[in-house]
């Protein structure tokens, strides 16, 4: 086997300080949870500023509870009924790769009991923390 590792490879398992971090949406995937076949919606999210800058987070939300990601459709600014909610789609989604805001993390551990930086919060970019 041989194999090359960038900087940015090294640093996805590099777990950080609680704290607020300025990122980049950098991708969103979909891909079927292995419970009940739902749909699970992942967001990545790239440091770009600081000493963390190029770690990547992940956070997952599943389609049957995608009112926990209320505070990220709020801080990206997603269309918003007053009556209807929000009207999510994967086209929808999509359309935040490249937007820049600050999410807050903190430490996560698996069921497994793997640590891991669990996304818990969002803010504007601009926003003090």
């Amino acid at each position: 086997m041989r194999s090359v590792l960038t900087p940015d490879d090294l640093k996805r398992g590099d777990l950080v300080p609680p704290t607020w971090y300025p990122v980049e949406i950098i991708d969103y995937k979909e891909e079927d949870a292995k419970t009940d076949g739902s749909t699970n919606c992942l967001f990545y999210f790239k440091v770009i500023d600081g000493g963390s800058k190029g770690v990547v987070f992940k956070k997952l939300f599943n389609e049957k509870a995608l009112g926990f990601g209320k505070a990220l459709w709020k801080t990206l600014q997603f269309p918003y009924d007053e009556e209807k909610g929000y009207e999510l789609t994967t086209e929808l989604f999509t359309s935040a790769i490249g937007q820049k805001l600050k999410v807050y993390v903190k430490r996560g551990k698996s069921d497994r009991g793997n640590e891991f930086n669990d996304v818990t919060d969002y803010m504007p970019l601009n926003a003090a923390a």
